[in-house]
This record gives structure tokens, C-alpha cells and sequence, in this order.
């Protein structure tokens, strides 16, 4: 047995310089030896093919499962991320938008615009789709069976980890676990306010929940892995900032960046797995109200995402006003469609 031991640890050294995702586990060119907590679906974006080309590759019917241990063919995989598209990102104009003023926010210039959109003049108009530089949006899984229970009195099963990012700091490497969904809504709110404002400083990422749900101290919710607690953006990085939340202040909350963030995340709200509720500092709604009114965003509109400016009891809203929410967002989302163990 130690001899067998001895061999396969020799011929994975020998791999270790092999460039990929989770390169400790290649067995060989394109082969890839399973790991606890692997999903198909994490492989196939991991390696930039689909889940339909694994199972045909490794011959696995619909309902197989992938065992611990076993090797997995991924000849199949072009070696890149999935995530990764020359197609670029999606943007809808708004009042106000110009080809020079998206070209800023997206760190471009108005020749790539007109190139990436065939737009041979400087005509566009509200509601327009528009191609942009950048990466395509993570794909939301929406599996059932990870959130159990209520966010107050819940567990997890088989969870998903936030993934470590140049873009975000994770405080707690043993609480950032949570349902699928909430993972993949999270980096892609994140994509999109650096997509927005590409010179952002890192964001911090406080804690979702423990590897298995359940009470976590600090908070009331956070049991069943659906919320998620996530730092603001500032316009100098605050001392102490990521690794602690830092309270905004006017002067240094970065209200345009914020905005970018959180309306990624209201705009999931309605949506299988997407946003249930956002809990928020009064004051802070008041200062992301203005930016999302400069941003384009009607009164009326606004109505439906803040208490702002009707108090912070009004009872309309997806963010609602939370005490001790002054230097970052809570985030909660809803159950994933068909799961009665999610409450």
C-alpha cells in the first residue's frame, strides 16, 4: 500500500507544473482526479466546456453521480474558464448614457463600443442593449437541497464556497460558505460594479455561514445559507478596510460604486433564487437614493427598491433599514424553486 502511495504521489509531482484549475488534482494531460465537494457543473466552468460534453466524455448518464478518487476525462475542455467570452458583457442604456459616458464606465474606448455593437455613428437609445468589454456573467445554479429551513433556524447540505477573487476579500475563509445561487448572484454583483467602475479597490465579503449552517455567532440569521453580509465601496480605501467593515460617512462612501453593486442585486429580486430582502442603514438609503437618481432611476421606480425618502418604517422597499447596518449590506436571498426543505 505505501509503495502504491509513493508512486501516485510521484507521478502528481511530476504534473505540478501543469497550468489549469485546481492543479493539484491532474493526474495527467487532460485528466482530472475527483475531489470531495467537486460538482460537474464547477468543472465544466472551471475548464471552459459544458456539463453535457463531461458526461459524454466520461460516459455518465443524467443521474450518475462522480465518485471521490475516480479520474474524469476532460478532453473535452478547451483549458479556459467558461466564464470568459469574447461576446463580452450585456449593458442597458439609461436617461442620460452616452457612447463616451458607457466607454468610461466600462474602461473602454467609444471606437470598441461602435466595433463590438456595429454602431457607425453616436446614436443610442434608452433601453438599448449593448455589448461590452469584459467577462460573461457566471450562470446562477439554482440546486435544491443545499438551504434547509429558515435563515433564523436552518442548516446547509453539501454547500458551496464563495471562491477566493483578486475583486473581494473574504474575512472568514470558514464562513463564506452558502446555497449555489447565492454564491454565483454574489461574484456576479461584484463583476458588474467593477465593470462599471474598473479602477474599484477590493471589496470586503463578511460572512455568509459555517460549512454546515446552523448558529452563528453575531448574528440571528445566517443559519441556512442564504445571506450573505458584504462591505461598501469607499473613495479612499479607509484604514483597516477590507479585512474589518469600516461606517461611511459622506465624505468617504463611494455612493456611485455602491449603487452599481447593489443594483445588481436588487435587479435579481423576483427571479428563481434571486434577492428576497436587503437590510440597510437609513442614511445610507438616502445617499444610494441620489446616486441611483443620477444613474437614470425614477422616483416611482425607486419606490419598489428603498424605504427612502418615506421613513425608515415605510413598508415598501427591498432595502429595509437595519440598525448597526452603517458599513455594510445584508443580503438575503430567496429559496431556489420546487425545494419544501427551504422555508
Amino acid at each position: 500500500m505505501r509503495r502504491l502511495q509513493l508512486i501516485m504521489l510521484v507521478g502528481l509531482a511530476s504534473l505540478v507544473s501543469l497550468a489549469g484549475p485546481r492543479s493539484t488534482a491532474w493526474a495527467g494531460p487532460r485528466a482530472y482526479i475527483v475531489q470531495r465537494g467537486d460538482t460537474l457543473w464547477e468543472l465544466a466552468e472551471d475548464n471552459g466546456c459544458t456539463i453535457e460534453q463531461l458526461r459524454k466524455a466520461n460516459k455518465l448518464d443524467v443521474d450518475d453521480p462522480i465518485i471521490v478518487g475516480n479520474q474524469l476525462d476532460l478532453s473535452a475542455c478547451s483549458g479556459g474558464s467558461a466564464q470568459a467570452s469574447t461576446a463580452g458583457r450585456r449593458y442597458v442604456v439609461v436617461a442620460g448614457d452616452s457612447l463616451s459616458s458607457i466607454a468610461r464606465k466600462h474602461g473602454t474606448t467609444v471606437a470598441e463600443l461602435r466595433s463590438l455593437n456595429d454602431i457607425k455613428g453616436n446614436l443610442i437609445k434608452l433601453g438599448q442593449q449593448l455589448r461590452v468589454p469584459g467577462q460573461a456573467k457566471r450562470t446562477v445554479r439554482l440546486l435544491v437541497g443545499q438551504s434547509r429551513g429558515r435563515p433564523g433556524h436552518g442548516w446547509l447540505y453539501q454547500p458551496s464556497q464563495l471562491p477566493q477573487s483578486s475583486a473581494y476579500y473574504r474575512r472568514r475563509i470558514e464562513r463564506t460558505w452558502a446555497a449555489a445561487h447565492v454564491i454565483d448572484h454574489t461574484v456576479n454583483a461584484v463583476a458588474d460594479a467593477r465593470a462599471a467602475f474598473p479602477k474599484l479597490h477590493r471589496l470586503a465579503i463578511g460572512d455568509l455561514s459555517d460549512k454546515d449552517g446552523g448558529s452563528l455567532s453575531g448574528h440571528h440569521s445566517h443559519q441556512s445559507g442564504r445571506d450573505i453580509d458584504v462591505g461598501l465601496y469607499y473613495r479612499k480605501v479607509p484604514a483597516g478596510y477590507p479585512s474589518e467593515f469600516v461606517v461611511a460617512t459622506k465624505d468617504n462612501f463611494d455612493a456611485a460604486a455602491t449603487w452599481a453593486l447593489l443594483v445588481s442585486f436588487v435587479r435579481t429580486a423576483g427571479r428563481d433564487g434571486g434577492v428576497e430582502k436587503v437590510f440597510l442603514d437609513y442614511e445610507l438609503q438616502g445617499w444610494l437614493y441620489a446616486a441611483a437618481r443620477k444613474d437614470g432611476w425614477s422616483k416611482a421606480k425607486l419606490r419598489d427598491v428603498f424605504q427612502y425618502p418615506d421613513g425608515p418604517y415605510a413598508a415598501h422597499g427591498i432595502v429595509r433599514h437595519e440598525p448597526k447596518h452603517d458599513d455594510h449590506i445584508h443580503v438575503r436571498f430567496t429559496c431556489t424553486p420546487d425545494d419544501d426543505g427551504c422555508k
